[in-house]
């Protein structure tokens, strides 16, 4: 009798366990997906910023100042782009804020630098090179802004 009190117990213990390490995962996962989600916002705000720039400049900012001024200009981020990707290329990038699947409301500027770090190209025609600091992010969302941006590179290069 005292071995099965002692089995029933032992089990008891290992389901409650189970139960409570499944509870704790899942509630990391959750928070960790949160976490993307909102990277992702503010990755794709970002290069959606730069690219209203590199279509109204035909450049691309060196700077975070060149990329907060245009930004704090009367007429503020455009919602469209005035040029596409060019006839017959491969590479293209999104010409409306809606196609980049922006955040509504969109985060601003700041909150975007809070979570992403971002290396400058030294000329205007060097796409800057987006980076989460570490931040969990979407599967995907990190290469498909890295493209957006090589093909605006490519066409203020002229190719």
């Amino acid at each position: 009798m005292r071995g099965k009190a002692l089995f029933w117990t032992i089990v008891a213990v290992f389901v409650f366990f189970a139960v409570t390490m499944s509870v704790i995962s899942w509630n990391v996962f959750a928070n960790v997906r949160a976490s993307a989600q909102m990277t992702d916002a503010r990755l794709r705000e970002l290069a959606w910023v730069v690219l209203a720039y590199a279509d109204r400049h035909d450049a691309f900012p060196t700077s975070e100042a060149e990329l907060r001024a245009f930004a704090a200009t009367p007429e503020g981020v455009p919602t469209s782009l005035s040029r596409g990707a060019q006839e017959g290329s491969e590479r293209t990038y999104p010409t409306t804020r809606e196609a980049i699947g922006a955040a509504n409301p969109a985060p601003t500027l700041d909150e975007c630098f809070e979570v992403l770090e971002v290396e400058w190209g030294l000329a205007g025609d060097v796409q800057p090179i987006l980076r989460s600091k570490g931040k969990p992010t979407l599967q995907g969302t990190a290469p498909s802004v890295g493209q957006w941006l090589f093909a605006k590179s490519e066409q203020i290069r002229g190719r």
